[in-house]
């Protein structure tokens, strides 16, 4: 067994964020950022790393101690782990296993594979063995690094470093390989390839989107193009970086702008984190908003009713005063009150206090909650991408929102719609194409354009709206075509439903899945009768705006949610369909076997 690598030695330094900064890095022998074409990642990174020296760039936890990287020491370990790896064997142009949780080590693990001008392929940690496998047959990956030797044992590669070993040792001593690297680095173009993405998927097997350079640097800058966001900004960072949402729009695009970001230790600590860390950005996920909107209303309800009035009152008028483009002076006033009684309170809870927006992508989120969290101050801007389109596509912005859409296309990035609904993207983040699988890009990738697989329609004012994905559309027996997103998304307001399936192809009414959460209602001391008459009022308001052939006939509740070791979920947590019709069948014929669909 090896010893035990040497520890990185730190310092303390006070500042306004209690956290430790390592001692300042010593002088590294330089690469020239100039030499680095610009429009690569590493380009990028090392002219805000000359640009901005010793100030902080991650935050992450030690223990119960945030400790500070700062861009100099960034640069030193991102050159550290390329030396390793340029030692290990590892050639320009070879892929790279990256599987591991969120950290620091990912992070400098993932540009010190592109310094060696090798390519990054992330692999979701908690993806199966045999999907592992498929990847790295897939990839023709000859290295790997893990994160620790219970994921390495998914790998079924012999070269193999585990960053609290092998990679400890890297970063722990000088780069040594500062001549090949710079050598390795001044040959990547913007056209090289930089990572391949493996998109999680609801059937078949993961498919390798290839991305290139430009793409990650082009669709950042546009990014920050429409987004106000500068290097006084700082970001919680908790989705996980082996997919590209958070990869590229948190941690890239921050890296653009020259900000500053926290590495969470995951959903389960987001409340205590927000309020200590006080970010001004960040991205998340519908489920996130949902989950503080409901706690709350939660809280809400348990108030007096005085207190439920002074609520309700202040939330109204910050939903006027959002509304209004040029608030009078009494709805001023009121606003003023409301602010310092109310809503400052609230965002200081939820937020932290210094939160400036929240961008929200991955799925499509209520009206209704999308409208509290900007009546309390706190704006949550939609946006829309996919990993064949380097994430981000459109956005709404602070200057241009429109409820229940995702925003206008960014700078350089065109979008129409098809005849037959599909939405068509073409930009700067567009793939490459799917790696050794031409079939498949083929498909996807015509004459420039990504086939997007997502219905929608583009208003009279540029706003693109998602209606629905295309295989999601499903036909009844009447022969009516049926988009189940809509009256998902319809039940989930209710906070008793974790997860609702809108079930119906082929069937001569439309029934539903219903997931309930068993641990909300028993702090509404609810039992199940309850639970379900809740849930069925929220059906008859879903219904009351459906045409008679979408309406939702009957629901079953679940005991349990989908998992991923179930096969239910992807790894991206997208409900496989047909995994849950097959594995439910018989709860689903239940809905049909001698029912009437007038019932």
């Amino acid at each position: 067994m090896s010893p035990p690598a040497p520890s990185r030695s730190r310092s303390r330094r006070s500042n306004k964020t209690t956290s430790s900064v390592r001692a300042p890095v010593a002088a590294t022998q330089e690469i020239d950022p100039g030499a680095v074409n610009r429009r690569t990642t590493l380009g990028v990174f090392l002219r805000q790393a000359a640009k901005y020296g010793e100030r902080p760039l991650v935050h992450y936890l030690e223990g119960e101690a945030w400790q500070v990287e700062t861009w100099n020491a960034m640069r030193r370990d991102v050159l550290a782990v390329a030396s390793g790896l340029i030692e290990a064997g590892v050639k320009p142009g070879d892929c790279v296993i990256l599987i591991g949780e969120n950290s620091l080590e990912w992070l400098y693990c993932d540009f010190g594979i592109q310094a060696a001008g090798a390519i990054t392929v992330p692999i979701y940690p908690n993806s199966p063995a045999e999907m592992a496998t498929k990847i790295i047959e897939n990839s023709n990956a000859t290295f790997a690094i893990a994160s620790n030797q219970k994921l390495a044992a998914k790998l079924s590669l012999k070269k193999v470093a585990l960053m609290d070993d092998e990679v400890a040792r890297w970063v722990s001593r000088e780069p040594t390989q500062i001549a090949e690297i710079a050598a390795r680095l001044s040959r990547v173009r913007p056209d090289d390839l930089c990572t391949i993405v493996y998109t999680s998927g609801t059937t078949g097997d993961p498919k390798g989107v290839e991305l290139a350079h430009r793409n990650l640097v082009d669709i950042s800058e546009a990014a920050v193009k429409v987004h106000p966001i500068t290097d006084a900004d700082s970001a919680l960072s908790f989705l996980p970086y082996a997919h590209v949402f958070e990869r590229i729009n948190d941690i890239f695009v921050g890296m653009i702008y020259g900000g500053q970001a926290w590495i969470s230790r995951g959903a389960d600590h987001l409340t205590a984190e927000l309020s200590e860390v006080q970010p001004t950005v960040m991205c998340s996920v519908p489920r996130m908003y949902e989950k503080m909107y409901a706690a709350v209303m939660a809280r809400v309800r348990d108030a007096n009713p005085t207190r439920r009035r002074l609520f309700d009152w202040a939330v109204e008028v910050g939903k006027q005063h959002f509304h209004a483009q040029t608030p009078g002076p009494w709805l001023r006033v009121q606003h003023k009150v409301a602010d310092r009684l109310v809503l400052a309170p609230l965002r200081k809870r939820l937020t932290g206090g210094r939160l400036r927006f929240f961008i929200s992508g991955g799925a499509g989120l209520a009206r209704e909650i999308e409208e509290f969290f900007w009546s309390i101050g706190v704006p949550i801007l939609n946006g829309w991408g996919m990993t064949e389109t380097s994430s981000g596509a459109c956005s709404n912005t602070l200057r241009e929102h429109k409820f229940l859409t995702v925003g206008k296309p960014f700078p350089g990035v065109e979008v129409r719609i098809a005849e037959d609904g599909e939405i068509l993207v073409k930009g700067p983040g567009n793939m490459l194409g799917y790696h050794k699988n031409p079939t498949a890009t083929a498909e996807v990738l015509k004459e420039g354009w990504i086939y997007t697989g997502d219905i929608g329609v583009i208003d009279e004012d540029g706003f693109l709206k998602i209606t629905d994905r295309k295989k999601s559309l499903f036909k009844t027996a009447g022969g009516k075509y049926i988009a189940p997103l809509p009256l998902e998304h319809g039940l989930m307001r209710n906070p008793l439903v974790l997860r609702a399936i809108v079930i119906g192809e082929g069937k001569p009414y439309v029934t539903a899945l219903v997931v309930a959460d068993w641990n909300e209602a028993k702090k509404q001391g609810l039992d199940e009768s309850a639970v379900r008459a809740s849930i069925q009022k929220t059906v008859d308001e879903v219904n009351a705006h459906l045409g008679r052939w979408e309406t939702i006939k009957y629901f079953t509740l679940l005991e349990r949610d989908f998992t991923e070791d179930a096969g239910e979920l992807s790894l991206k947590l997208d409900v496989k369909r047909n995994v849950v019709a097959d594995h439910y069948r018989q709860q689903i014929e239940a809905m049909y076997t001698g029912k009437s669909q007038d019932s």
